[in-house]
């Protein structure tokens, strides 16, 4: 099958976080079961950067041939005629279009482009549709921009992808719709550092036990729920350490470190900023815990990472794949409540079952979440609708 991927960002632009990532490990996947994949994208690094790479003429990025196309006035929105362009000649090439939405342009375009060439497509929403981040920022202009101007493009496809059962009931629905997970691709994990070294590099976790956010920081996480409940958890235990591991969008980190210092957690929370590579290998490798307590959230790949290494998980009842964590006893699920994740953060720390639910963890993700596996299924699916 001939696939033509169109993404507003694509790897190397690792600060744009989790939809390049899915992008990119649908590519590999798809690659190596035989298609041919080609990408449509912007020169994008970070908002004030462009990617050192060519422009006009495709890269080879494991496989998949790349159109890195320069933005113009835009950069927020990813404005491109050149992209428009691209996405328009490639897609007389293409069996079929995977458009990965995020307000931006090279959603649009790609919706438009393929409704007047006549080519089958599917939108991926990546949590852009959820009825929380719809209502919480820009409630009025999200509105109005999906009801003027991507509602018939939503229309339009074959379907509108989900990450998660939980995430499609909590989101705004557009035309059919399909649960096409995140996932995991196990060779990244080959070749982790020893064990360890992660402590090493921060001294001050030797010897604790260490809960880990791996994830945005961002308003949306539940950080302002997370460290008081871990403030309870540090005045009951000596040994407890929490550890903030990720990159920041819209500036929250400030407000992250205020709480930090106004609740005297400055010795016993550790901000590493973005991690990625080895250095996030091994913080899964030497955490004990994986924390995700966020208020919105579709089928999170740190998670499902952090999942594959062996870590119990504590999240809320409002992140993808609570319900099979909790019914395959993966770790503890709470409610959205400070009191509640408290509790849960106490429970685990005396929980002798750790290891036995981490393992179930891994198997779970190991079995069901692997990107060969969503790769092979989601090809399969498009094939029967498009026969």
């Amino acid at each position: 099958m001939r696939i033509l991927q169109i993404v507003s960002h694509y790897v190397p632009a690792y600060h744009y976080g989790g939809v390049l990532h899915v992008a990119h490990s649908l590519s590999k996947a798809f690659v190596a079961q035989g298609h041919d994949v080609r990408v449509c994208t912007t020169r994008l690094k970070d908002p004030s950067e462009d990617l050192d790479v060519p422009s006009g003429e495709p890269v080879d990025v494991d496989g998949a041939r790349v159109y890195y196309e320069p933005v113009r006035l835009s950069r927020y929105w990813g404005l491109s005629p050149a992209m428009a362009r691209r996405i328009w000649s490639q897609l007389e090439w293409a069996d079929v279009a995977l458009i990965h939405f995020h307000y931006q342009f090279a959603s649009l375009i790609g919706g438009w482009a393929s409704r007047l060439r006549k080519k089958p497509y599917v939108v991926f929403t990546h949590g852009s549709l959820n009825n929380y981040g719809v209502s919480s920022r820009s409630r009025a202009r999200k509105h109005l921009y999906l009801n003027l101007i991507e509602r018939n493009n939503f229309k339009g496809n074959l379907f509108t992808a989900y990450h998660s059962e939980e995430e499609m009931e909590n989101s705004l629905r557009f035309g059919d719709s399909k649960v096409v997970p995140n996932g995991i691709s196990p060779t990244s994990f080959s070749g982790p550092p020893p064990r360890g070294s992660f402590r090493e590099k921060y001294p001050e976790l030797k010897g604790r036990l260490v809960y880990l956010y791996l994830g945005r920081i961002d308003a949306g996480k539940g950080l302002d729920l997370l460290l008081p409940a871990f403030r309870k958890l540090a005045a009951a235990r000596d040994d407890a350490h929490l550890v903030l591991a990720g990159g920041d969008e819209r500036g929250y980190s400030s407000r992250v470190r205020d709480m930090i210092s106004e609740l005297n957690l400055s010795r016993r929370v550790t901000m590493t900023g973005l991690i990625s590579g080895p250095d996030k290998l091994g913080a899964l490798i030497d955490s004990d815990v994986y924390v995700l307590p966020s208020r919105s959230e579709g089928l999170s790949i740190a998670m499902l990472e952090a999942m594959y290494m062996g870590l119990p998980v504590i999240i809320t009842d409002r992140v993808g794949l609570w319900r099979t964590i909790e019914e395959q006893g993966c770790g503890l699920v709470v409610p959205l409540d400070q009191e509640k994740l408290a509790e849960a953060l106490h429970r685990m720390a005396a929980d002798d079952n750790r290891a036995g639910m981490g393992r179930k963890a891994y198997e779970l993700v190991a079995r069901d979440y692997t990107w060969d596996t969503i790769a092979f299924n989601l090809v399969g699916h498009i094939r029967r609708l498009t026969a």
